[in-house]
Parts: C-alpha cells; structure tokens; sequence
C-alpha cells in the first residue's frame, strides 16, 4: 500500500517522455531513450496525489481504512548531457511529500491546501544522484536509468507514513519503438529496491513492468494508456518459520494527455487506477508533470 504512489511516480513521469514526430522539436526528439548532447540539460517536475480510503486483503479483499489517506508526492529532477557519444547523462534527484490522514469523506485535494487532518506532514523524503546510459549503441530504442536516494528526514514511516525511511536504489530499463506515423509503444522494466535504516525494518524489492500504449492526432498532441504490475518481495516471518517471496501484489491502469506548448516545455496530465492487488492498495492517482530542454 504505502510503496504505490512510488512506482506509479517514476513510471508516470515517463509517460510525458513520450513524443509525437513529424515537426521535430527537443520534447519530440529526446524520448526515455534518447540521451542529451553534451552542453544540453534537462529540467523535471512532477506532481503524484495519490488518494485512498480502502486497502485489499490477502484474498484481494477490500478493506476499508476508516478514513482517507493522501500522498502528495513531488519530484524535481535536473539532467545534464555529459558525453560526445551521447551515452551518457548524469543528474540528481530531490523527493519530497505531504501527507494528510483525514476523515474518508473528506476531499483528497484537501492536501493541496495544507490543512490539517488525524495526521499531517511535509518532508524531503530523499535525495540522490542519477545516471542515463545506452549500454549497447547498435540496439536502438534502449536505455538504462538508475538512481540512488538518500533519505533526508526521520522516522518517516513513524507514527504514520509519509514516506519510506530507507535507502532506495531505483533502476529501470526503457524500451520504446514507432510502430507507425501516429502509434508508438513505450515498455518499461524496473528494480526498486529498499535498503533498511534500523534494524527494525525489513529490505524489500519491487519488479514493476509498464507498458505504455500512444497516439498523436497531432505533432503537438499525444495521447496514451498505460498498464503496470507491481510485485514486492521480502522476506515473511510467521509463528514457525521465515521464507523469502512474494508478498504483496498491485495492478493499475490509465490514460492521459501530453501537450507540447512550445519547443522546450512539455506538459502532462494523467489518471491511474489501482484495479486489482493483494494486501496492497486500492485507491486513484492524479498526475501533473512538466518537462523543459535547453
């Protein structure tokens, strides 16, 4: 439940990657694929609210919370072309949330406002650099991120969670191809894995895939599905023994817009759903996302 609004994070931030063709301009040229020239840098922000009222059981049961929790994720990123090959980029990474607990009829953009609820808080959940690379030249449509966060603040998992109080290493693989003038299909395989802080906590990992399904009425104008599957595996502990394996499962789905309002700036608006999961959540997502080139 509390890893969601994560992996939807990272993946729906590539959706606004995703660039119509025809009158070339740096949005439509630098796919996830598509590293920077050497001197060009890269400015990201993205806005996640995630909302819900309901978790699943292990029976993939809805449960309700009593009250709706809201995660008001954000995430500014900086990427700079470093390499003549364009193999390379490198950057860094700033995370930050708010959350609210409030009552389950209250209104989730209610975080936006900065009230307060049962519960609240504001924080720099991590910091870390940031590597882009195309491990092999002659395979065109892929490449490689992968990111390492520092958690800023304390005890953020405590007494409610508002982000996770761990070192994360973020790794994702993306894969995209034109499979005609107006269609183009964007997949994405990812390895998110949390290190412990204390000795209290667990490791985990998580194997998201994604799939992204876009189409272009216009050069300026995508728009797009998109699918995800996200298993977590960590070690379960029970009354006789400890196994390692799958412990908690989620699936969302989705579909948004991306306009591209001048040569530079790109912007983003999406919907995500969690559909289906097992001891997981069960809420919504709203995404706003801004990318500019220079």
């Amino acid at each position: 439940m509390k890893t969601i609004r994560k992996y939807f994070f990272g993946m729906s931030f590539l959706a606004m990657c995703l660039s119509a063709w025809g009158q070339e301009s740096n949005l439509e040229k630098y796919t996830p694929s598509v590293l920077l020239e050497k001197g060009k840098w890269e400015s990201n922000t993205f806005y996640n609210l995630y909302t819900q009222t309901q978790i699943t059981d292990f029976d993939g049961d809805d449960v309700s919370l009593g009250q709706r929790q809201t995660f008001l994720n954000a995430m500014y990123q900086l990427t700079f072309g470093t390499s003549n090959s364009r193999r390379i980029n490198l950057g860094i990474d700033v995370w930050a949330t708010r959350s609210l607990y409030d009552s389950d009829e209250g209104s989730p953009f209610k975080v936006l406002t900065f009230a307060e609820g049962d519960f609240s808080r504001t924080a720099v959940t991590g910091i870390g650099p940031r590597i882009r690379y195309v491990p092999f030249p002659s395979i065109n449509g892929f490449s490689v991120q992968s990111t390492f966060l520092f958690p800023v603040a304390s005890d953020l998992e405590l007494p409610q969670f508002t982000g996770h109080d761990r070192y994360t290493w973020f790794t994702q693989f993306f894969y995209d191809m034109k499979l005609n003038n107006q269609w183009r299909l964007f997949l994405e395989a990812d390895f998110l894995y949390r290190i412990k802080r204390n000795e209290n906590q667990v490791n985990f990992f998580r194997l998201p895939v994604s799939g992204f399904l876009s189409y272009f009425p216009t050069p300026r104008t995508t728009i797009f599905t998109f699918a995800q599957y996200s298993p977590r595996f960590q070690t379960v502990s029970n009354e006789v023994d400890e196994r390692f394996g799958l412990s908690n499962w989620f699936t969302q789905v989705g579909a948004g817009v991306r306009y591209q309002v001048w040569s530079r700036l790109g912007v983003e608006v999406s919907y995500g759903n969690f559909i289906l999961s097992r001891q997981d959540g069960a809420g919504y997502s709203l995404n706003l996302g801004l990318r500019y080139i220079r």
